[in-house]
């Protein structure tokens, strides 16, 4: 089994940049696997702006006793 975690990313504007490399690197340091970058608002011109970035990592088993 997996847990998720949904992280927000903003691609930047005129002055400022993205940051979406720094978040995956920090959250691969702890163990999390990047799974995908999903879209969730565009400007007008219809470039993507906010993001959402989806990382997930293996929940430890609990072992079962009988």
């Amino acid at each position: 089994m997996y847990e998720y975690k949904y992280v927000p990313c903003s691609m930047g504007g005129f002055f400022t940049g993205d940051n979406h490399q720094e978040i995956i690197i920090e959250h691969a340091k702890q163990g999390w696997r990047f799974v995908q970058i999903i879209p969730l608002y565009y400007t007008l011109e219809g470039r993507a702006k906010d993001f959402e970035i989806i990382f997930e990592r293996k929940l430890e088993e609990e072992s079962q006793s009988c």
